[in-house]
This record gives structure tokens, C-alpha cells and sequence, in this order.
């Protein structure tokens, strides 16, 4: 399984990572799990890697994820990743779904939420 985590809070992205790798056991965390501080990092990791799990920050310094969801999807449909976005607007939950998103985390990050998205993710989006 390949992620990237596109998140600008280094703590929390390297938590994020650290959580993410223990609970699915992979094996190199090095080639599968990506974190990038900024919308063009991730876009590039997202193009280099192609990943099965996006987690992405909406207040980035160079963007908002929002408004990257849907090219994100639409770059490489092939990929069919899973995109989750994260953000502390729960206002912006619908509007996140409208564009694309798969599931909706509120910030501060739950890890169960996190954990229960994974267990749930091949069959059924968050709403």
C-alpha cells in the first residue's frame, strides 16, 4: 500500500506516518509512506508514486487541498486513489465531498477515525 500525506504541521504529519505504518504493517515505510509539507511536493509525490491513499491538508502554504482534490482525481484516474481530507472547517466537509473527496477527517486528527477510514475504505465513503 502507497500514501501520501500532504500536511504542513511537521509533528503531525510525521504522526500521521509513524500511525499509518504501524497499523498497516508495511514493511518499507521509506518507498510506501510520503509526507510533503506543501501542495507542489505532494502533487509531486502523488505523480511519482502513484498512491492508494491521499491525506490532504486544506491550508497549505501554497494552496488550498480543496481546490486540488478534484485534479488530483482527475490527473491520474487510473491510480483510483482514496482521497481523504482533512481540515478543522467542518464546513468545508461537503463542498470537500462535491469535489471528490472520499472521506472528510476533523481536525484535531482522531486516530481511530483514521484506523476505522482504513478498515472501511475499500467498500464505503464517509458521509
Amino acid at each position: 500500500m502507497k500514501i501520501v500525506i500532504i500536511e504542513d504541521e511537521k509533528d503531525l504529519g510525521v504522526l500521521m506516518r509513524n500511525f499509518l505504518v504501524k497499523q498497516l504493517n508495511i514493511k518499507s515505510p521509506d518507498a510506501s509512506v510520503k509526507v510533503a509539507a506543501s501542495l507542489l511536493e505532494g502533487l509531486e509525490c502523488i505523480n511519482s508514486m502513484k498512491p492508494d491513499w491521499v491525506f490532504i491538508d486544506n491550508n497549505l502554504p501554497d494552496g488550498k487541498g480543496i481546490n486540488e482534490i478534484n485534479r488530483i482525481k482527475n490527473t491520474n484516474p487510473e491510480i483510483g486513489a482514496r482521497i481523504v481530507m482533512m481540515s478543522a472547517m467542518t464546513n468545508l466537509r461537503e463542498e470537500a465531498f462535491r469535489e471528490g473527496a472520499d472521506y472528510f477527517l476533523d481536525k484535531p486528527i482522531s486516530f481511530v477515525e483514521v484506523k476505522n477510514i482504513l478498515t472501511n475504505g475499500s467498500s464505503a465513503r464517509n458521509r
